[in-house]
């Protein structure tokens, strides 16, 4: 297995976010609140691409159809969490000063 550095820890800050392709997935880094996620850049309804989507407390909404993922545990809220999966979460490692992943 080997580390792969995904960006600096000096360069995050609330509402940083990055798009990524690794190892040919398409993946969203992002920091909101003081908190780092790396998910599947695909919302779980349409795969519609979420790196433009907004977030407010805690909510990261899906630009195309509005539906909105708590990020803090990836549920879809309100009516569409019955019938929309969840959030996909690719663990973070943390390696001297920059995050990234174990491929």
């Amino acid at each position: 297995m080997a580390y792969l550095a995904l960006e600096k820890l000096h360069q995050l800050y609330d509402g940083y976010r990055q798009p990524l392709r690794v190892a040919g997935r398409e993946l969203l880094l992002l920091q909101e609140e003081g908190r780092l996620y790396l998910i599947a850049n695909r919302c779980p309804h349409m795969d519609a691409p979420l790196h433009k989507g907004s977030v407010r407390q805690h909510l990261l909404r899906c630009p195309t159809h509005g539906i909105e993922f708590d990020l803090r545990d990836g549920r879809a809220q309100g009516g569409a969490a019955a019938c929309v999966g969840s959030l996909e979460y690719i663990p973070l490692v943390y390696e001297g000063n920059t995050v990234g992943v174990v491929l």
